[in-house]
């Protein structure tokens, strides 16, 4: 897998992209028939090259399917061979921004490695996803750009269409089912209070079960809307109001004031882009997590904060590269709205 932020981006310890750093209050200091075909995902900061094997050609029957923008597709098998289109109402893995024919690569070119084929989505993806999501798109939200491409075998034959589209996808690969258009929800990358977050390596993986090692245990989302009702607020601004929320959600979540710095923990949050506040993202997750002795990435932790808990001091090893759809959908995300800012 491979990830490179742009140069105005930073790398924060989540493996998010931020031009904000990581806040800290210091509580203890991813149809049919055409062989197979590859997803592949520009990455805004959590996923990277995608392996997925959906085929839009034809059905097992021989009928011509279409995919044009705003098709919605799923799966269920890992080399997605039961992919389908599906109402954009139902839950899916994929929406399809547009479709782009490859026709200055002749009949003789070789197959693309995994290196260009991501600088061809990057390239030609992108523009066409955000064009298509008339730029209500949040490159720094739960969705990623991505592409269907044709398989080895279907580029012989004379294959030459990208489908462009949006997926939810864990830095893993893993792809996890979303329900509606792109255009019609909020893209901030929240997830519901309780969720544990795994380890890859230094940086933070896919949901786990909080009872084993994880990276982050989200004990919280507050929704910077209605404290800001006039538009984008600064970082200063934001950390105001998240300080005082987070704090709160972490007390009442752990069970008391003193719990998470007695269990060796560390409060943060993530501020919001200009990008992600102009595409309607304004929820932010309360976390949970522990740095390394060296503060280079964060630590395993081992156990929700509400029960006993153990920080590992050494890395945890690289996750697993899981390419296809993840087992359930992601349960609805609940939250707290942020108390309208007095009067300045």
């Amino acid at each position: 897998m491979v990830w490179m932020p742009p140069p105005d981006a930073l790398v924060n310890p989540a493996g998010h992209r931020t031009s904000r750093s990581v806040r800290r209050l210091a509580a203890g200091a991813v149809l049919g028939a055409l062989a197979a075909l590859v997803a592949v995902g520009v990455p805004t900061g959590k996923a990277a090259l995608l392996a997925v094997g959906p085929s839009l050609a034809t059905t097992p029957g021989g009928q011509s399917l279409r995919a044009p923008a705003h098709t919605c597709l799923t799966w269920q098998k890992p080399d997605a061979v039961d992919a389908r289109t599906v109402s954009c109402s139902q839950p899916h893995l994929f929406e399809v921004t547009g479709t782009l024919d490859l026709q200055d690569f002749g009949a003789w070119a070789d197959f693309p490695d995994p290196a260009r084929w991501q600088q061809l989505v990057t390239e030609r993806c992108a523009q066409r996803s955000v064009q298509a999501l008339a730029d209500h798109f949040d490159p720094f939200g739960r969705f990623t750009v991505g592409a269907i491409k044709p398989s080895e075998a279907s580029w012989v034959r004379g294959d030459r269409t990208l489908r462009c589209g949006v997926q939810s996808a864990g830095r893993t690969g893993t792809l996890f089912l979303t329900t509606g258009s792109v255009l019609a929800q909020d893209q901030s990358d929240v997830h519901p209070p309780g969720t544990c977050l795994g380890n890859d390596g230094k940086a933070v993986g896919d949901p786990v079960n909080c009872a084993g090692p994880h990276a982050i245990e989200v004990i919280g989302v507050v929704d910077l809307k209605g404290a800001f009702p006039r538009g984008y607020p600064d970082e200063a601004a934001q950390d105001r109001v998240l300080n005082t929320e987070c704090t709160r959600l972490a007390k009442d979540f752990s069970g008391g004031p003193a719990v998470v710095a007695s269990k060796g923990l560390t409060l943060f949050w993530e501020t919001l882009r200009m990008e992600s506040w102009r595409a309607g993202s304004t929820r932010v997750d309360c976390r949970l997590g522990a740095f390394l002795p060296d503060r280079s990435g964060f630590a395993p932790v081992t156990g929700s904060v509400k029960g006993p808990v153990q920080v590992g001091r050494q890395p945890a090893p690289t996750a697993p590269r899981n390419p296809g759809p993840a087992p359930v959908a992601t349960p609805p995300v609940t939250q707290v709205d942020a108390p309208a800012a007095p009067p300045s």
